[in-house]
């Protein structure tokens, strides 16, 4: 039998929520399922006191153009409150979108196992806009060179899986946290996402959490 349009109305209304109560048990039973992140990182990706009463985790990709417009936000930010505030890096390259990112969190990772990881980081950023083409390989070791890294150490790190494995770690972390895009922050747990938000909100939220 073919209802009328005015008697299928509730039925369709009543099938509509059943479909959109399924969609967001299933949203929030899986957001249940997943771990928080972990804030560890080794002690070369690491900027501040163990004790600061902020710490601020940032997941971020060296090839994004956002994250480098965060850069000099967050550098005034740590310069601002020097021996208050801790950072915490963490890779999260997005793969799909830029071809070289995890190349160069691997290129970082494995300077900061010289003890470098700092400047390493700063050249990427500094000069993004230069090493993420076909001469990322050359472009990535003049950066090593610069900041006189062990070169053949250097080189055999990069193929060693553990400088990987320890990208992709961040980036399970990252995806625990449901980081969708970079740069994403976590200030005493509280996200902000991108430079704006990070100047605008993050800036005022730190100096809340300095004062309790």
């Amino acid at each position: 039998m073919i209802l009328p349009a005015m008697d299928r109305l509730p039925r369709l209304i009543a099938s509509a929520a059943l479909v959109i109560a399924a969609t967001a048990a299933s949203f929030y039973t899986a957001r249940g399922n997943r771990r928080p992140f972990s804030s560890n990182a080794p002690e070369y990706r690491k900027l501040g006191p163990a004790d600061a009463k902020v710490t601020i985790v940032e997941f971020s990709d060296f090839e994004c153009p956002a994250c480098r417009i965060a850069e000099p936000p967050m550098r005034a930010l740590l310069k601002l409150y020097d021996g208050k505030v801790r950072l915490v890096f963490k890779h999260f390259p997005l793969e799909r979108m830029h071809r070289w990112a995890r190349s160069g969190a691997i290129a970082a990772e494995c300077a900061g196992r010289q003890g470098k990881f700092w400047e390493y980081h700063h050249e990427l950023y500094d000069h993004q806009e230069e090493w993420p083409s076909e001469k990322a390989e050359e472009r990535m070791s003049a950066y090593a060179k610069k900041v006189k890294l062990d070169e053949p150490a250097w080189r055999a790190c990069r193929k060693d899986p553990a400088a990987g494995e320890a990208v992709s770690a961040d980036a399970k972390d990252g995806m625990n946290a449901w980081v969708g895009s970079t740069p994403t922050f976590f200030i005493n747990g509280k996200r902000f996402v991108g430079a704006m938000q990070l100047s605008e909100r993050g800036t005022p939220f730190v100096e809340k959490e300095l004062k309790k």
